[in-house]
């Protein structure tokens, strides 16, 4: 049978398979490009917008972070502060009979100031409280120490192993802001300020000479005045200032737009500033919504009578007068425990936040404004406790 031979081109060749297995391919027209290009980008977007979102609530959550902890920072210094007051000292050198001569700026355990401190744009939020709390008492020096003997304003140390060991240590614990504590055996206390000091000599010098005992003089110490209890005291407060720190940032007319919560070292006036311990960044408002001071007049007894408004309770007002101000006829010595509320503020304002203003100082405080024009506000972090104040009852005047 004849075999039908098979055609061949033209030109002599025959196709490749390559060829053979393109044939039937083609690339991307312009339009499918382009809607590939579109869909990505709708894609990248939507990564942007997610990964945004995310950041500003893992930034919202750090804000919140940091204010709770710097907050309770804060008020476990107060709350530490507070709880040893009237150990070893005097709630208030007016009324206590054992502290005796009776020290040229009264001594009181705590004392309450209204519009004493420091915010920033106060006039965008209403209805602040500016308080400060002042404390007095062994708050940073703890050791009790022994006399040699007095001659005249010169108190010498006995070395029993607790003196500071370096010039150093001995210059920050025997501070010229601080007062000397000199109690004798029979109970009675004197409060002077240092004057000066002496490491090698382990002497302390005072303000004015203590008065020996005698048949016309009942207050100060008997004989050479060998083994009286000698420990140092001092006034200590509570409050926001403007964070004037290198760096600190400020507006543009210079004005500090952060605000410090700080524990000021006063020296012995009560008045001047000797240092500062910044505590929380941003506070807003430190406040005071509760107290309890004991109203039984039997020193044995304690009646405890709650004030849940000192505003309208005689707790203490703008002229300064109240139960813990500083001037009329104030009893911090019948104090047993506080509600103390300190209230913080995010750095930045979150966006699409709207501003609650505060209506009066009892309502809550809710957001800060920082920034009239801005479409953002901060919002706020409170923290609040009970401090109880045990030592203030074993010294019921």
């Amino acid at each position: 049978m004849r075999m039908r031979s098979s055609r061949r081109r033209s030109d002599g060749l025959q196709p490749s398979s390559a060829s053979l297995s393109h044939r039937g391919e083609r690339g991307f027209n312009l339009v499918e490009l382009l809607m590939a290009m579109a869909m990505a980008t709708i894609i990248f977007m939507a990564i942007t917008l997610l990964y945004t979102y995310e950041a500003r609530s893992l930034g919202a959550q750090f804000q919140v972070a940091t204010m709770d902890r710097e907050a309770r920072f804060a008020m476990e210094h107060l709350r530490r502060d507070m709880m040893t007051l009237g150990s070893f000292t005097t709630p208030n050198s007016d009324m206590d009979g054992w502290v005796c001569p009776k020290p040229a700026v009264p001594i009181r355990a705590i004392e309450l100031k209204m519009n004493d401190g420091f915010q920033v744009r106060s006039d965008l939020n209403p209805n602040l409280r500016l308080l400060s709390i002042k404390l007095f008492g062994s708050l940073d020096v703890k050791t009790r120490f022994r006399s040699v003997s007095i001659v005249g304003a010169d108190v010498i140390l006995e070395d029993e192993g607790n003196l500071p060991k370096t010039q150093n240590q001995w210059d920050a614990m025997f501070a010229t802001d601080r007062f000397l504590r000199i109690s004798g055996p029979a109970g009675r206390m004197m409060f002077y300020p240092i004057k000066a000091t002496n490491f090698s000599a382990k002497k302390i010098t005072l303000a004015s000479t203590p008065p020996r005992v005698s048949s016309g003089q009942l207050c100060g110490y008997q004989g050479t005045g060998t083994g009286l209890s000698i420990d140092v005291q001092g006034f200590v407060r509570y409050r926001i200032i403007a964070d004037a720190r290198p760096g600190s940032p400020k507006d543009s007319k210079g004005r500090a737009t952060r605000t410090l919560l700080v524990r000021e070292r006063l020296a012995t006036d009560g008045i001047t500033v000797a240092g500062a311990l910044p505590l929380a960044e941003n506070a807003v408002e430190i406040g005071i919504y509760d107290a309890i001071f004991d109203t039984n007049p039997d020193p044995d007894k304690v009646g405890p009578s709650n004030l849940p408004d000192f505003e309208k309770s005689g707790l203490i007002n703008t002229s300064g007068a109240g139960r813990l101000g500083a001037t009329g006829t104030p009893v911090p010595e019948r104090l047993r425990a506080l509600n103390v509320v300190l209230s913080l503020r995010t750095d930045l304002p979150v966006r699409g936040r709207i501003h609650n203003p505060r209506t009066h100082t009892q309502s809550p405080l809710v957001t800060y404004q920082l920034d009239l024009n801005d479409d953002g506000v901060c919002p706020i972090h409170t923290v609040a406790g009970r401090i109880a104040m045990p030592t203030m009852v074993a010294r019921n005047l």
